[in-house]
């Protein structure tokens, strides 16, 4: 099953970029991490740091477009693991559409779908704030 969040920002593809190409950026928008171990590229293989229960979940990039798309495998648990991939699509107007899709896998996916969809719903326009607050500061 997969599943679609679209958000919408005011910040160019390359703004959003910083924030979610680099993968020490990635606690300022999603809230759950306290911070990664690794980096973003093609092959490689990230712990995310939970704030609460201070665990550690392994990563694996599939794919890394700069400007463009992010693939990740996130192994949750035994039984549960989810791709996402997140699209950068500019606008007509210099903004950028943010597509993400949640696709879970394993004995615990059908339980786990719904949550987890939600969950990235909101960190995706956690995501679109944090980049149209950092374009509104540059140009001002």
């Amino acid at each position: 099953m997969r599943l679609v969040h679209r958000v919408p920002t005011a910040a160019p593809p390359a703004q959003v970029w910083e924030l979610l190409g680099n993968a020490q950026a990635w606690s300022s928008w999603e809230l759950a991490l306290r911070g990664v171990r690794g980096r973003a590229r093609v092959g490689g293989h990230l712990m995310a740091l939970l704030r609460f229960p201070a665990l550690g979940i392994p990563v694996d990039v599939l794919a890394a477009e700069p400007d463009k798309r992010l693939v990740l495998l996130v192994h949750l648990a035994p039984g549960l693991r989810h791709t996402l991939t997140y699209e950068l699509t500019p606008t007509v107007d210099g903004g950028t559409d943010i597509a993400v899709s949640v696709v879970v896998e394993g004995l615990l996916a059908r339980p786990a779908a719904l949550p987890l969809w939600l969950y990235e719903g909101f960190t995706v326009r956690v995501l679109a704030a944090r980049t149209e607050r950092a374009t509104r500061q540059v140009a001002a």
